[in-house]
């Protein structure tokens, strides 16, 4: 005798009363990023749209690293990601680089992704440049390297596309090497973008975010100075 109490299985397909190809059918995760919601999440929906191209080469390592790491961290806690999106672009060792990040909206994925960049490797800025251009619809560049290109002609020739773009990028020069100050300077000069020098990479830990949208009128229009930044030089 069968007994009415005992639970009886079903499949998946059952239960909902569909076939397999029907049931792939249903809204699932691709449907929901297709969706408006989902679409207010599109990067590329952003105002503000920014790479971080962040030299990790192995003159960077030891406290430089970590002041970076710290560095980035305030700037993406800074960011409204209503309006802002961010991508990473370390250049140093690996092509691809390790921890290249596209740009995104999602601020705990940046975060993490800070925490593993490691100084190692040669100085390819250009190829970072080149890159960030090539690959996104960006609206600023920030570079950050405490030294000397691999190529300054070829950084050069990266800069005039970013110049025909209308693309400004901010350069920032940490540390007391004067290697690659001024070629920074003439980066950001040739873009329109800003320049900064810190010797005291706590304060650069500190001020970074200054680059972020939410600030950066203050530097653009002269509401901070580069003492107050605890910068070398602000220009």
């Amino acid at each position: 005798m069968e007994d009415k109490n005992k639970p009886t299985a079903i499949s998946p397909s059952a239960s909902s009363g569909l076939t397999r190809k029907q049931t792939v059918s249903l809204p699932g995760l691709h449907a929901r990023l297709r969706s408006p919601a989902a679409k207010a999440n599109d990067a590329l929906t952003r105002t503000n749209r920014l790479a971080l191209m962040l030299d990790v080469s192995g003159s960077m390592h030891g406290d430089k690293i970590q002041s970076l790491r710290d560095a980035v961290t305030g700037f993406i806690n800074a960011c409204d990601f209503s309006n802002t999106a961010v991508a990473l672009e370390p250049f140093g060792e690996g092509n691809p680089p390790p921890n290249r990040m596209d740009l995104n909206v999602f601020g705990p994925l940046l975060l993490s992704t800070v925490q593993m960049l490691n100084a190692n490797g040669s100085t390819p800025m250009a190829n970072a440049m080149d890159y960030v251009l090539n690959s996104y619809s960006i609206t600023r560049g920030v570079i950050v390297s405490d030294g000397q290109p691999d190529s300054e002609a070829a950084v050069y020739e990266s800069v005039e596309h970013y110049r025909g773009a209308e693309i400004p990028v901010d350069c920032v020069h940490i540390g007391h090497d004067t290697h690659g100050e001024a070629c920074l300077r003439r980066v950001a000069e040739t873009t329109g973008g800003q320049f900064i020098k810190f010797t005291d990479i706590a304060s650069f830990s500190k001020s970074f975010k200054y680059l972020t949208p939410r600030y950066y009128a203050m530097l653009t229009g002269g509401h901070v100075t580069a003492a107050e930044l605890g910068a070398k030089e602000l220009k």
